[in-house]
């Protein structure tokens, strides 16, 4: 697995122009150097781990009809909505835009942990045909999924799903970056977290920012706030530089 690091957006995408060389990548962003795997994985629960999966899935069908913008009409989809509000899943997000990825390694500050991009060039055997007829539940090694758009999130971040099947002699959620098959194909991007505040003003000039990435009211309101206010470790002359207030123009 190759590592290398990065600290403006600009050197970001001249790193991913050298690693794929006309190959297709997928992106994963993270606040924090962990594992490549999905929350669920990292749930204690009250049941068995599978159990309490399948109960949280049939808790969440009955419970969240009046939420939804379209009704999903087979348990990757349901499990597509749930992994994208929050709910833990066997699925772990990735997009094919490494901009995206970048905003969710950065878009809060970070105190001494660095922010990480992973990389990963898939082979033609790694995608998952998806059919009514076939189970989430049963996929027996690593997949990626590209989802059907049942909500406008999966669509604004370009958002594809590796899922993890659960492994009974090792009782545990599969890895990707434990996988020999998968290590060889993964890349690893660190972002120093003095650069994240930089980084964070030269996304929202190419249009990447909550409002963007979460296309509703709640991305919305975060935009709006974060453009009037500063987190810990921006400054006023740094907002002052990305920034013209409306007094300001004409």
């Amino acid at each position: 697995m190759q590592e290398v690091t990065v600290n403006t957006t600009a050197e970001l995408i001249t790193t991913i122009g050298a690693i794929n060389r006309g190959k297709r990548s997928l992106y994963r962003g993270q606040r924090r150097d962990l594992p490549l795997l999905p929350k669920i994985a990292r749930l204690l629960t009250y049941l068995p781990i599978l159990e309490a999966e399948q109960a949280m899935l049939e808790d969440f069908k009955l419970r969240s009809i009046p939420c939804l913008e379209q009704l999903p009409e087979n348990d990757w989809e349901w499990l597509a909505v749930m992994q994208h509000h929050g709910l833990a899943t066997r699925l772990l997000d990735w997009s094919v835009n490494p901009l995206a990825a970048l905003w969710f390694a950065v878009n809060r500050p970070a105190s001494d942990q660095a922010g990480v991009i992973w990389l990963y060039q898939p082979d033609r055997e790694d995608y998952a045909t998806v059919s009514q007829q076939t189970s989430p539940f049963q996929v027996d090694r690593i997949l990626l999924i590209k989802p059907k758009i049942v909500s406008a999130r999966i669509g604004a971040q370009l958002g594809w799903f590796t899922i993890h099947p659960f492994d009974p002699a090792q009782a545990q959620f599969l890895g990707l970056n434990s996988s020999p098959a998968h290590l060889p194909r993964l890349t690893k991007i660190t972002i120093p977290p003095a650069c994240f505040a930089q980084i964070r003003f030269e996304l929202d000039r190419l249009g990447i920012n909550a409002s963007t990435l979460f296309p509703d009211l709640e991305g919305l309101c975060a935009h709006i706030e974060w453009s009037y206010s500063r987190l810990p470790d921006e400054t006023v002359e740094a907002w002052q530089k990305y920034f013209v207030l409306p007094s300001q123009l004409g």
